[in-house]
């Protein structure tokens, strides 16, 4: 069985290996995440000094901080004091910090470009899908206890992510951690992407209901949480930094794609994934409450998940080196 490359340095394969597969086959997972990473990070590091903005730099400190934190826990625990459940933990946990940091500047990057709203084709799509906002919004007012359920599962998408790299490789299913954690990274990328060529200002913004109507339920996202991306748009917010960024994606929501992407995570894991799947479903419920979106904002971050899976999950399957015989023994008692 062929063996893993022992560091960063060792992920390219000799200037004489030419063919592109044995390239492909020779870089770890791990480094794709490391280079991946750099080159988002360069790219928001550039188009921001271009562009003229400022930028909190002590946020940054404190953001690659805890991310060399998470990295030194993954080292200890890979090569001082091997434990492979611990170091997986600390270095996709890395990752996720510090990609989710560079992706919600990205975000703001790119909603910058100031391209034409679609709300109007949205709100076109969702009356012929028989979606009617008002009405959805509506109906959670006059019923406190819906609103008061949808703030609170809405705003567990993010606790959810975090806890699935702890609970996936404590149930010894190791592998599907690093798949989720790309799943995350490739999906952050293409709904900042997708939503900076065709942007949509939300539901919540597109109608603008009077205050007395959406604050009814105090929603997590309001017209004031909103104003960020109005102001990115014109021109009027020039600095920022990571510690009072916002979610400025609506269309697709990566909100929804998250959810999906743990549904995906926890598949054939025993006694966790139904639980799972119907945490999240009510989750995606919520969104048009509590992220002012939408339902085609939902559909499309769904089935955005879905597909940018289902090229990963089958490139990896190709594509990745084999994992090590203790992985393969410690997973093989967990799979349904």
């Amino acid at each position: 069985m062929a063996s893993r490359p022992t560091s960063i340095f060792d992920v390219f394969p000799p200037p004489f290996i030419k063919n592109a597969r044995a390239k492909i086959r020779a870089m770890t997972e791990f480094a794709f995440k490391v280079w991946l990473t750099a080159a988002l990070i360069a790219l928001d590091a550039i188009w921001i000094a271009v562009a003229g903005y400022s930028f909190d730099m002590g946020s940054l400190v404190a953001c690659l901080g805890f991310t060399a934190l998470l990295a030194t826990v993954g080292f200890i625990y890979s090569r001082l004091r091997p434990d492979e459940r611990l170091a997986i933990m600390g270095a996709e946990t890395a990752f996720l910090t510090i990609f989710s940091a560079g992706a919600c500047v990205f975000s703001y990057l790119m909603t910058s470009t100031d391209r034409p709203l679609i709300d109007t084709t949205l709100a076109h799509w969702d009356a012929d899908l028989g979606f009617n906002w008002y009405a959805y919004v509506a109906f959670a007012n006059a019923h406190p206890i819906v609103g008061m359920l949808s703030s609170a599962l809405y705003q567990t998408t993010l606790m959810q992510v975090a806890l699935s790299v702890v609970i996936l490789p404590m149930l010894g299913h190791l592998d599907r951690v690093r798949e989720m954690v790309l799943l995350v990274m490739a999906s952050s990328i293409l709904c900042v992407v997708v939503s900076g060529i065709i942007p949509s200002e939300g539901a919540l913004a597109y109608f603008h209901p009077p205050a007395a109507f959406y604050m009814q339920n105090h929603p997590v996202v309001d017209l004031a949480y909103k104003q960020q991306f109005f102001d990115i748009r014109d021109g009027a917010l020039t600095h920022f930094g990571l510690t009072d960024l916002k979610g400025l994606v609506a269309f697709p929501s990566y909100h929804v794609a998250l959810s999906a992407i743990l549904m995906i995570a926890f598949r054939g894991v025993r006694f966790w994934f139904w639980p799972v799947v119907v945490l999240n479903t009510l989750v995606i419920f919520s969104t048009p409450i509590d992220g002012g979106h939408h339902l085609v904002d939902g559909l499309g971050g769904f089935a955005l998940a879905l597909m940018t899976a289902a090229v990963i999950v089958r490139a990896r399957a190709r594509f990745r080196v084999p994992a090590p015989a203790s992985e393969i023994r410690d997973l093989a008692p967990q799979e349904a």
